[in-house]
C-alpha cells in the first residue's frame, strides 16, 4: 500500500465555526487503533466569488434530532473499489456503506434508516478514470453545485487548491459539505474524491473526519 500525499487542508482551523450542542453527542471512546489527528499547518483561502446568488427566499426545514457527529470516533478501515483502482480510509467504526450510484460509496451511522436522512455520512468516489487535475475536478465540482436543480442557496465558504467548504439547502435542509480531491504522491491527476455532508452543528465533526479520512487515506 502507498500512503498518500501528506498535504493537509486544516479545515478545523480555518473554516470550523464551533457549534456546541448541549447533551448532545455519540457517546463513543476513542479507541487504540483510531488515526490521532495531525498538527495542521495549512488551510483553505478565501474563494473569489464566494456567494451565488438566488432569485427568491428559500425555506429552511429545522434540522433534524439527531446525536451531533462528535471528533474523534473510532475507525476501523474500509476498503472502496477493487485494486489496483482503490482506496481504504478509516471510517467510524460500525458504519455503513451504501453504494447508491455507479462509482460512489457511501457511510452512515447505523442503523441505516430514516432517521439518519438528512443529518450526516460520508461520501467516496474514485476518479482517476476522468483524467483530470485535482484542480480542474475542483472546478468542475463547484460548478456543478453551483448550478444542480436539486440545491438552493449555495455559497461557497472557501477553497484551496484541492478542497471546498460550501453551504447549500437541499429537500429543504441546510446542508454543509466539506469536499476534497487527493492525488498519488508525485502525480497531479485526482485519483479519489473525500466528502463529509452534515448540519450546521456537526461542523466541527464534519471537519474533523475529513481531516482523519484523508490523512489515513492508502492505496490499495
Amino acid at each position: 500500500m502507498l500512503p498518500v500525499d501528506g498535504r493537509r487542508l486544516g479545515l478545523a482551523a480555518l473554516t470550523v465555526v464551533a457549534m456546541a450542542a448541549a447533551g448532545a453527542g455519540l457517546g463513543y471512546a476513542v479507541a487504540e487503533d483510531a488515526p490521532e489527528p495531525l498538527l495542521v499547518v495549512a488551510g483553505p483561502v478565501a474563494a473569489d466569488d464566494p456567494a451565488y446568488p438566488q432569485d427568491r427566499e428559500v425555506e429552511v426545514l429545522e434540522d433534524k434530532e439527531y446525536p451531533t457527529l462528535e471528533p474523534g470516533l473510532p475507525a476501523s478501515r474500509r476498503v472502496v473499489g477493487t485494486s489496483p483502482f482503490a482506496v481504504s480510509l478509516p471510517v467510524p467504526r460500525g458504519w455503513v456503506s451504501s453504494d447508491s450510484t455507479a462509482g460512489e460509496t457511501r457511510f452512515y451511522p447505523a442503523p441505516y434508516d430514516d432517521t439518519i436522512k438528512n443529518t450526516y455520512f460520508v461520501r467516496v468516489r474514485l476518479v482517476a478514470n476522468q483524467y483530470l487535475s485535482v484542480a480542474a475536478q475542483l472546478d468542475t465540482r463547484i460548478r456543478a453545485l453551483s448550478t444542480a436543480s436539486g440545491i438552493e442557496d449555495f455559497t461557497l465558504e472557501s477553497r484551496s487548491f484541492d478542497a471546498l467548504v460550501a453551504n447549500y439547502v437541499s429537500e429543504g435542509y441546510r446542508r454543509v459539505a466539506m469536499e476534497q480531491y487527493v492525488a498519488k504522491p508525485g502525480q497531479d491527476t485526482a485519483f479519489a474524491y473525500v466528502a463529509v455532508i452534515g448540519r450546521e452543528q456537526d461542523r466541527d465533526g464534519l471537519a474533523d473526519l475529513l481531516d482523519r479520512l484523508v490523512s489515513g487515506l492508502e492505496y490499495e
